[in-house]
């Protein structure tokens, strides 16, 4: 039997995830406490089902039965009877823990729990709650209806057969499932974050401006968008929300001043500015190190596997090449000079492969 969803928040990813489920023919009920949420998600469904019956993805018949599929839940309390409930509420975790708190009552005894975050620890969401064994993350990229990727995320208290009843969800919706340890940023943007952070620090220090970087990241790396463009589609406030997430990891990962700034201000970056001789090739080797440094943590962690990683990369991200396929084509001595100067310039600690393999006299 197709698994029943619930989904809490109706916005951009919860509503996203809502409309794909119920194409794959799920069964899905959404509740978001405000008034207009219902009216909201339904009027996307219908303009977003009209485009791919447009295109050719989808009949208008089967568009139609999506749409019936999809009803608003006036109540938690109408959630009780799903397999699988996704929250997918603002990315705040005393935001989150109110909404697990509000649906402990009401929770079916066999439902599966799921978080959307980006980067909160599922350990710290599901801290002291009856039902921690059943409760994981489930991060989908945007745009969340058609993004093939999803990240698993088991925290020390999820069962084996809450990850199996996940993962038959995701089958069922014909996701990739990428397999991560309950660490900051999971696999995805424990690297995607940095990159896009360390372009603004570009910025900031004069080396080049964004057109440069952009550039440097399309020709030399094969990634489809710059960092920048990037930004300025997710916006530069969610950008800043995300990377600082992950501040906790160390001063590397501590966000600009260039990218908080950018964020307050409520403006796009200008894509198409540039800085007379900016160095193409020291504008390369600061993106390699923030590829490289936190895809060497990660995997000292044993966050996910190196060539999932890669494949994460590649469907959520567009990139050509994932940060371990980086790295390799850039070469080991190139990739520890361009780490090696990074945590030198913020203090940070070399990732354990360069700090075993430092010289004795580097150490004393």
């Amino acid at each position: 039997m197709a698994t029943r969803l619930g989904i809490i928040g109706a916005g951009l990813m919860g509503g996203g995830i809502a409309l794909d489920a119920a194409r794959h023919g799920l069964d899905v009920q959404v509740f978001d406490a405000r008034p207009d949420a219902a009216d909201a998600l339904r009027a996307r469904a219908q303009g977003i089902y009209a485009r791919w019956v447009k295109s050719g993805r989808m009949s208008a018949e089967a568009a139609d039965a999506a749409l019936a599929r999809i009803r608003p839940a006036p109540a938690l309390a109408d959630l009780a009877d799903r397999d699988l409930i996704i929250e997918a509420v603002f990315e705040d975790l005393a935001v989150k823990r109110e909404v697990l708190t509000a649906l402990a009552p009401v929770l079916g005894p066999q439902t599966l729990i799921a978080t959307n975050t980006s980067a909160l620890k599922v350990g710290d969401l599901a801290a002291g709650f009856p039902f921690a064994n059943r409760l994981l993350g489930l991060h989908y990229f945007s745009p969340a209806e058609i993004a093939p990727l999803v990240e698993v995320v088991r925290s020390p208290s999820t069962s084996d057969a809450t990850i199996d009843g996940a993962l038959v969800f995701l089958e069922e919706t014909r996701r990739t499932a990428l397999h991560c340890a309950d660490r900051p940023g999971f696999a995805i943007n424990r690297f995607f974050c940095p990159y896009y952070n360390e372009a603004t620090r570009l910025v900031e220090d004069g080396v080049a401006g964004p057109a440069d970087v952009d550039a440097v990241a399309r020709e030399r790396f094969g990634i489809a968008a710059g960092p920048f463009t990037v930004m300025n589609l997710i916006r530069p406030a969610v950008a800043a929300h995300a990377m600082a997430n992950l501040a906790g990891l160390g001063p590397y990962y501590a966000p600009s001043a260039a990218l908080r700034a950018q964020a307050a201000s409520g403006a796009d970056w200008d894509a198409a500015a540039q800085v007379p001789g900016a160095d193409p090739d020291l504008i390369e080797a600061r993106l390699l190190a923030s590829l490289a440094l936190p895809a060497l943590e990660l995997d000292a962690e044993r966050v996910a596997e190196p060539a999932d990683v890669d494949q994460g990369a590649i469907l959520a991200l567009k990139f050509a090449h994932g940060p371990f396929a980086l790295m390799q084509r850039a070469g080991p001595e190139a990739v520890a000079q361009a780490v090696r100067a990074a945590c030198a310039r913020h203090d940070h600690p070399l990732p354990p492969p360069l700090e075993a393999s430092r010289p004795a006299s580097a150490v004393a």
